[in-house]
């Protein structure tokens, strides 16, 4: 496990399993050039000596870093797999299944990713409290945000020190129990709100900002479209402090 861990049950957990499935469809699909796995920004928030050492087991050619220090990184793991660093060197052929497919997600000025990848990252954290609250109750600063009926409010502690786009106030999602809930209010440093309704949420249940979207969860792609970005942005944004927990279980296909 990577990052700091605060006591208050963040985590990113990275499935390792759907990494390696993702890469080997990529490597199926690879026709007339090597398979690059883009590694930039520690593989997109992933962890990138784990990430490289499953790409390398799973059928990449090349993986595709941008600072020389993760270039060294990945040599020093004693990782058997061709690095390319783009600050010191370009690909002399295209590269097939670049990009952030093999994180589980497409590139906008594409088609897409392509079918059967699955995101890898979910993002999560306990709701700490709830509170019943009547109509007109304003949330978080600013009260940009009052309660339009008697609701109760969860509080999730995840913010924008976490990775968390500030741009998503009024617009970003999380689940509980499968089921989503808006979040409310500004999108605090350390904390966001959700309006839960009349939904039996307790303290202790889990609140997914991001993940695969197979539960009824958000993915990082709903999440940029809410705030006019990328997925890969997304990801790449989740913080050091939420620690990282490494699971390998085969995606559900």
């Amino acid at each position: 496990m990577t990052g700091v861990d605060t006591g208050l049950g963040r985590e990113a957990a990275v499935d390792l399993g759907v990494f390696r499935s993702n890469v080997a469809l990529l490597a199926a699909r690879a026709v007339g050039g090597p398979l690059v796995i883009d590694m930039t920004a520690d593989a997109y928030g992933h962890g990138l000596v784990r990430l490289a050492r499953a790409a390398a087991e799973s059928g990449a050619d090349i993986l595709s870093v941008r600072d020389q220090a993760d270039a060294d990184a990945i040599s020093d793991a004693r990782i058997g797999i061709d690095v390319h660093c783009w600050q010191t060197r370009r690909f002399a052929v295209p590269p097939a299944g670049s990009g952030i497919a093999a994180f589980g997600f497409g590139m906008e000025l594409t088609d897409g990713a392509p079918d059967g990848v699955v995101p890898v990252m979910r993002v999560s954290a306990p709701v700490l409290s709830v509170k019943r609250v009547p109509q007109g109750h304003g949330v978080s600063y600013g009260f940009v945000y009052r309660t339009p009926k008697e609701t109760t409010l969860a509080l999730v502690p995840l913010g924008y020190a976490d990775g968390l786009p500030r741009a998503a106030t009024g617009s970003g999602r999380m689940a509980v129990g499968g089921t989503q809930f808006p979040v409310v209010g500004r999108i605090a440093m350390d904390q966001v709100v959700l309006d839960v309704g009349d939904a039996p949420i307790a303290p202790g249940d889990r609140a997914v900002a991001f993940g695969a979207g197979l539960d009824g969860e958000p993915t990082a792609a709903d999440w940029a479209a809410a705030t006019r970005s990328t997925a890969g942005e997304i990801l790449a944004r989740i913080g050091r402090r939420v620690p990282r927990r490494y699971i390998d279980r085969e995606a559900s296909r």
